[in-house]
Formats: structure tokens, C-alpha cells, sequence
């Protein structure tokens, strides 16, 4: 029975997380346990583990008015979740150049995910965006995991998880960012290392201005009468 409510729990929380990811839940929407149980087709209980789940990765938050719903970020929410970025995605990359970890087999994982975000960031539907999001985290997950250190693999994942809720909800450059991704590989590849770390700055450093100037531009429509 236990393993049975673990297995539901865990699988209400990959769906809701995927579901939030890709901007089919969008920031702001209320998660009503008993309505998404049956959307699911199981009972609450596991639905509401799911919720405290993606609480505490911080895709989700709880208001004393509206319950639970799926977070919405704020300019310093944006600036907190890029300084973290930058000092972990530096840091691994790294550690990876030191330990002489970014290989071959990382190389092609990377291109990979290169190519796949280059193919969907050209689109403009939202399927489009959110499989342009999902090889956009696939190649930065990838130069972190090079580092070799699975807690800055798993915290990263957590930050991932709320930069990319957040992009589904702001439009943005997406073919710039491709670009940027191809600097950062073009940089590994020739095992450079001020190359690579200059410009993976240089990437999130113009994302987190492009995102800002974003939030900010929905917030003043959203004040408009």
C-alpha cells in the first residue's frame, strides 16, 4: 500500500511539474487538489504530496487567501535566480576543466542538445517553446554534471526547474539564446577555458536582462486600468 502511494505520488509530481514547466499550468493558476486527482485519475492524497513537492522546488507557493498555486516570479525573484546560476554553472564548469572531465562523450551530449534547441527555438507555438526549454536545460545540465558533483547537479536542477517556469510566461529571444549556446560549445570544443567561461557569463547575463526587462513590462500592463 505504502510503495503504491509513493508510486501515485511520485508520478502526480512529475506530471503537475512537467505540466508547470512547459506553461500548461501557468504562473498564477490555483492547483485544486480534488479537481486535479480527478484529471489524473487518482485520489488527492497523492496529489497534495505532489504539491508540497513542487513547493519546495519552488515552482509552486501557498497563499493564506488562494491556496496553493503555481509561482509567479518577481524582478528579485529574477536576480536571486540568476546570481545562482552564474556562480553554480561557473564554479562546475570549473571544477570540470580542472578535473578534465569535458570529454568527449560530454561534447557530444552537448551538441545534441544544441541541435535539438536550434531546431524548436525557431517555432512559435508553445510546444515549440517548451521543447526549445527542455534542450536548453539538457545542455546546461550537461556542462554542470561535467563538474562531477551530484548535490550542485540536483540544487541546479531545482534553479532550472523556476528560470524555465518563469520563460514560458515571458517571450524572449530564443534564437539569441541558441546563439549563445553554440559560443559557449565552440569554446569547450577548442578546451579553452576563459573562452567557455566568458561566454556562458556573457549568455546568462544577457538572459537575466532580457527576462528582467520582460517581468518588468508585464508587471506595467498588468497595472494598466
Amino acid at each position: 500500500m505504502t510503495m503504491t502511494k509513493t508510486t501515485l505520488a511520485e508520478q502526480a509530481y512529475q506530471e503537475l511539474r512537467e505540466r508547470i514547466i512547459s506553461g500548461r499550468l501557468p504562473g498564477g493558476r490555483r492547483l485544486l487538489p480534488n479537481d486535479l486527482a480527478a484529471d489524473l485519475g487518482i485520489s488527492p492524497t497523492p496529489v497534495k504530496e505532489a504539491c508540497l513537492r513542487l513547493e519546495a522546488d519552488g515552482l509552486v507557493s501557498t497563499s493564506s487567501r488562494r491556496g496553493m498555486v503555481v509561482r509567479s516570479f518577481s524582478e528579485e525573484d529574477v536576480e536571486e535566480i540568476y546570481a545562482a546560476r552564474i556562480l553554480i554553472e561557473k564554479g562546475a564548469v570549473e571544477a570540470a576543466f580542472d578535473a578534465g572531465r569535458l570529454d568527449e562523450t560530454v561534447c557530444r551530449s552537448l551538441s545534441r542538445s544544441l541541435e535539438q534547441h536550434r531546431r524548436f527555438a525557431a517555432g512559435t507555438s508553445l510546444d515549440d517553446l517548451s521543447q526549445a526549454l527542455l534542450h536548453d536545460r539538457a545542455f546546461h545540465s550537461t556542462l554542470v554534471a561535467a563538474a562531477g558533483i551530484r548535490t550542485i547537479s540536483e540544487a541546479h536542477a531545482r534553479i532550472l526547474g523556476q528560470t524555465h517556469t518563469l520563460f514560458v510566461s515571458v517571450p524572449g529571444d530564443y534564437e539569441r539564446s541558441v546563439a549563445e549556446h553554440q559560443a559557449v560549445f565552440d569554446a569547450v570544443m577548442a578546451g579553452d577555458r576563459h573562452r567557455t567561461l566568458e561566454a556562458l557569463i556573457n549568455h546568462l547575463t544577457r538572459s537575466r536582462e532580457n527576462t528582467l526587462r520582460q517581468v518588468r513590462m508585464l508587471a506595467t500592463q498588468a497595472a494598466l486600468p
